[in-house]
């Protein structure tokens, strides 16, 4: 990704609170809905957590972050929920921290089992024809 994409992806992601929420409602939705997307991700992610607890704090601050604001804990770090375990799962999750987390994700894009895939009806003739351009590009 380059610096140009991170500021766009930056100005636009976060921006609000209501944004925020939006993508702590996403994460929660792609671990409990699409568990392979997140584990596929989680492949392309490098780096380790530096325990800063800015994740915890999205939103509002997590019932189980325990310690000061300079060395926070996370009281159930061992049975800590999917979503916590996961994030972050994309690059929108490193912009709601603003980039200040110790993972960052290689230069890959998102796996195709992402796309939305609408089946349109096959018509015999259409179909053909499809065909037949496919064959001849």
């Amino acid at each position: 990704m380059t610096n140009r994409q991170l500021r766009k992806l930056m100005r636009s992601a976060s921006a609000t609170h209501l944004t925020r929420l939006g993508n702590k409602l996403r994460r929660f939705f792609l671990c409990a809905v699409k568990p392979d997307y997140v584990e596929q991700m989680i492949q392309h992610r490098a780096g380790e957590c530096v325990q800063c607890g800015k994740c915890c704090k999205l939103v509002f601050k997590c019932p189980f972050l325990g310690g000061t604001d300079e060395n926070p804990r996370c009281m159930v770090y061992e049975g800590r929920p999917k979503p916590c375990v996961a994030f972050p799962i994309d690059e929108r999750d490193l912009a709601d921290v603003n980039f200040q987390c110790g993972y960052f994700f290689t230069d890959q894009k998102a796996p195709a089992s992402d796309l939305v895939q609408i089946p349109l009806p096959a018509f015999s003739r259409s179909s053909q024809a499809a065909q037949k351009l496919a064959t001849d590009i």
